[in-house]
């Protein structure tokens, strides 16, 4: 487990110069619609959890009291921090930190975010339990995840195993996602086990688009997926992005490519 954690922050320390920066942003979208969801009252202690480089943060700090931002991925604290302040805020804390191993004492929040994260955990369970650990008595949860997926673009899952096959290469031995979270059911059932209640499920989608194809593959190493490309040698990579480009002729439009994003939402509570 060390080792992937390790494997996933170097990850996202390269792709973090340019996270949420390649084509239409999309992570404020996101980060503002779980903060309404979760209903964070004025004052409250808040902290989010893989904050990447601060959208729930930036989303929440009008409200909150106070805000605390962790991720195991230092250049994305580093350049969170820099984002915040960039916003016109300086006061807030953020810290390198394992979701699985949070530290801080026992009830120390009244609010706990998690956007886009519970997927990459090798102990998602293990994570849930700190959430609950952290919170007060009446606190409040809310996390999302992403849903199914556009199906434009469903052809993509077939081109990273096939250049990889193609040539000999062996499957890419590391992956960031380890287990989807892509059924509500699925997150439900995670909180409801480490002692949540009043679980409820939202449904968010949004579009974003790309001028050319190339932003788009550029986009691809702005986050997670980075770490799969960078285990596959050039002559392999080059195969992925010409095959995609054909692919992509047909989903042209005069806004671009699009790509409808879709996420679920679920919020509830402690005793």
């Amino acid at each position: 487990m060390a080792e992937q954690k390790q494997w996933l922050a170097g990850v996202f320390d390269r792709a973090a110069p340019t996270y949420d920066r390649v084509g239409e942003a999309y992570h404020a979208h996101f980060a503002r619609r779980l903060v309404d969801l979760a209903d964070v009252p004025p004052g409250a202690d808040v902290i989010d959890v893989a904050c990447g480089r601060g959208a729930v943060l930036l989303a929440v700090a009008d409200t909150a009291g106070s805000v605390t931002g962790v991720d195991v991925s230092p250049a994305m604290i580093e350049l969170a921090g820099a984002d915040l302040r960039a916003a016109g805020l300086d006061a807030f804390d953020l810290r390198v930190m394992d979701a699985e191993q949070l530290q801080f004492p026992d009830a120390s929040f009244d609010v706990l975010t998690a956007a886009f994260m519970l997927f990459f955990l090798p102990d998602p369970e293990q994570a849930a339990a700190e959430f609950r650990r952290l919170l007060r008595p009446g606190g409040q949860i809310a996390v999302s995840t992403w849903a199914d997926e556009d199906p434009r673009w469903a052809w993509e899952d077939d081109l990273l195993p096939a250049a990889a096959t193609g040539t000999g290469t062996a499957t890419p031995r590391r992956r960031a996602v380890q287990r989807p979270f892509d059924r509500a059911e699925d997150v439900t059932e995670l909180l409801a086990g480490a002692g949540f209640h009043q679980l409820r499920v939202y449904r968010e989608e949004t579009e974003i688009h790309f001028a050319t194809e190339q932003q788009w593959w550029e986009w691809h190493w702005s986050f997670s997926l980075r770490g799969l490309l960078e285990q596959l040698d050039l002559a392999e990579v080059d195969a992925i992005r010409d095959a995609s480009f054909e692919r992509m002729v047909g989903l042209r439009t005069p806004a671009g490519y699009p790509m409808r994003l879709t996420a679920w939402i679920v919020t509830g509570r402690t005793d």
